[in-house]
């Protein structure tokens, strides 16, 4: 199966991310209703679920874009190195958050569910991990859209 172009997976990812984006709206908006319905009030660290499920929808929609260049086979550009820098950025913000949760957890909270706070730590690390990964990805692409540059000079 071809990766760019209107029939390639690119496309078929791009509609996905794009489902995934407004289900993400949708749940974002519902969600203190869903909690009210429940039971549950919403405490001082639901507060950092907002920022980051917003964080989340910011790196859904560069993705979007960048999945759009390769339904236009246009896969080594400048916007593109822009698009993956901004995702970076946007997942370091992420992990600062999830990080901010956790300090909150255990300091102010006094929370003592070791599960909780693995998995603040764990999102934490996974999302600094995905922010050095798409910048080292802007990188590898921003090379890539040199070299390409410097090839069409030549021909």
């Amino acid at each position: 199966m071809e990766l760019t172009g209107k029939k390639g997976i690119g496309n078929l990812l791009k509609i996905f991310l794009q489902v995934c984006f407004y289900a993400g709206i949708v749940f974002l908006i519902a969600l203190p209703f869903i909690l009210n319905l429940m039971g549950l009030n919403l405490n001082a660290c639901m507060f950092v679920i907002y920022p980051n499920g917003i964080v989340l929808l910011i790196i859904a929609r560069k993705f979007i874009k960048l999945f759009d260049s390769l339904k236009n086979n246009e896969p080594f550009s400048e916007k593109n190195v822009k698009i993956l820098k901004r995702a970076g950025i946007a997942a370091l913000i992420g992990s600062f958050l999830w990080l901010l949760d956790f300090l909150y957890e255990v300091f102010l909270a006094k929370s003592e569910t070791i599960v909780s706070n693995l998995a603040l730590i764990f999102l934490c690390i996974l999302f600094l991990g995905v922010a050095i990964a798409l910048y080292i990805l802007s990188e590898l692409f921003k090379q890539a859209t040199e070299y390409k540059k410097e090839n069409e000079l030549t021909i």
